[in-house]
């Protein structure tokens, strides 16, 4: 069964946000539990949007204790470089300065958004990618004018329509996932933004957790997202990778 895509169908068609939040944990725990010992969490930061939708906490918590597992650090203390910064893994460094922010490590995403901005990537995939790191070092600023402003920017038609191309496609075509996205992670640390938009309404935006969250198969509830740690993580990876 495919959560993601039932999770949008719960969303869009029967209008029920709870479903909806249930699916999206559901189907974020087994792309965990799935990830291939060879492959990234995450290839792009759109890919993270059902596990922020799920408004589980625990989501937060793994990113926060796995940051390394996800997206290991390319920093090169020696050169003063960043090995992501380039045109084939632009998308890789993006993931590593939101998992800095979602951290609260907001030294680090300052250094990170000072880099690109200074050079920001000019292949025509990356157009606007500068509102990412305009976003995100106004947050690790606290600047609420400076995250409106980039929000502001993203939400540009041309540059909306931009930001949904090799996006989320059960998302994509009637929610600005990455305005969510960022806005979520403001109100985690505790900035309202108080964005409402049909694109990106309040009540997606909205990170109070569900009552209640419910692991539908017995395998999943052996690998507690809170607690994990990122041996145990890469031993499951290699158990689950040995069973093929």
């Amino acid at each position: 069964m495919d959560y993601f895509m039932l999770s949008s169908k719960n969303l869009l068609i029967e209008k029920n946000i709870v479903e909806h939040r249930k699916n999206c944990f559901i189907g974020g725990k087994l792309k965990i539990l799935g990830n291939d010992i060879k492959s990234r969490l995450f290839s792009q930061v759109s890919r993270m949007f059902e596990m922020f939708m799920s408004n589980n906490p625990d989501f937060i918590t793994f990113f926060k204790n796995n940051m390394d597992m996800i997206m290991p650090d390319d920093y090169n203390s020696e050169k003063n470089k960043y090995g992501y910064l380039k045109n084939d893994y632009g998308s890789f460094f993006l993931i590593r300065v939101i998992l800095h922010a979602i951290r609260g490590d907001f030294e680090e995403v300052k250094k990170r958004c000072s880099a690109y901005l200074e050079k920001p990537l000019k292949d025509s995939y990356y157009k606007y990618g500068e509102l990412h790191y305009e976003f995100l070092s106004a947050l690790a600023d606290k600047d609420i004018d400076g995250m409106k402003k980039a929000i502001d920017g993203m939400m540009e038609q041309k540059v909306a329509r931009k930001f949904s191309n090799d996006c989320n496609p059960d998302y994509e075509f009637y929610l600005h996932v990455y305005v969510i996205i960022y806005a979520k992670i403001a109100l985690y640390h505790g900035i309202d933004l108080e964005i409402d938009n049909e694109v990106a309404p309040k009540e997606l935006i909205d990170i109070t957790p569900l009552e209640k969250y419910e692991d539908p198969y017995d395998f999943m509830k052996d690998f507690d997202l809170a607690t994990v740690t990122p041996k145990e993580w890469k031993e499951w990876k290699n158990s689950w990778n040995l069973n093929l």
